[in-house]
């Protein structure tokens, strides 16, 4: 009796283990290598402004259909922060999560619906994530707002992978591995607040930038 409990609790404990999400860690980058100045009068003299993802990238073929939340923070003194800020190009504008606390369990979720695109032949897909953590306005405004420390993330609502960010100004990635868009098929993607680095003055929960590289495009 005690070698068969021993063998259940063995093959119970190998289900879970198998169950597991994924952890990924992101990896620190440069502002550099993802911002770029409109144009140059000469090479160190930059004109306009710092543009994301400057160039060809993944966004020259890849698109997002709609982006939403579980909740956002109230327009203050006409500053919105809509979900669709984090997919904006523009560093200075964040989704912020409106819950009183720290925002665990609230979300974000991109759609990618490629469902009426008659001539999409299912090449494109994603790899990596493109992130700023926090609001990113200034350095002030970030270390006032809470950033994310882990982020849980689930395809078409089935758990995908735990994420691991850093609490950096700058941006960070984080590779995923492959995920490819169907043909005639709508892919979800979701991101659950976790856990926190909690801001020095605000609890509130703040994501500048989550966008994406990917195959299918060059």
């Amino acid at each position: 009796m005690k070698i068969k409990l021993t063998i259940f609790i063995l093959a119970l404990s190998s289900t879970l283990f198998s169950q597991e999400l994924k952890i990924i860690h992101a990896v620190q980058e440069k502002d550099a290598n993802f911002f770029d100045y409109e144009d140059y009068e000469a090479p160190d003299k930059p004109i306009g402004k710092l543009i994301f993802l400057k160039g060809c990238n993944w966004y020259c073929g890849g698109s997002v259909k709609s982006i939403s939340a579980s909740s956002q923070l109230k327009e203050n003194n006409g500053i919105n922060y809509a979900p669709k800020n984090t997919h904006d190009f523009d560093k200075n504008t964040a989704w912020v999560e409106g819950k009183p606390d720290y925002g665990i369990g609230e979300f974000i979720e991109y759609r990618f619906d490629f469902s009426e695109m008659k001539d999409y032949n299912g090449g494109l897909g994603i790899n990596r994530i493109i992130l700023a953590n926090g609001y990113k306005k200034s350095k002030t405004t970030w270390k006032n707002n809470s950033r994310i420390k882990r982020l849980k993330v689930y395809l078409n609502d089935k758990p995908f992978a735990m994420l691991h960010l850093l609490d950096s100004f700058e941006i960070q990635t984080i590779d995923i591995g492959e995920i490819k868009f169907p043909v005639n098929t709508e892919t979800k993607l979701k991101f659950e607040i976790i856990q926190v680095y909690e801001g020095t003055k605000y609890k509130d929960t703040a994501i500048s930038l989550l966008m994406f590289d990917g195959i299918g495009v060059h």
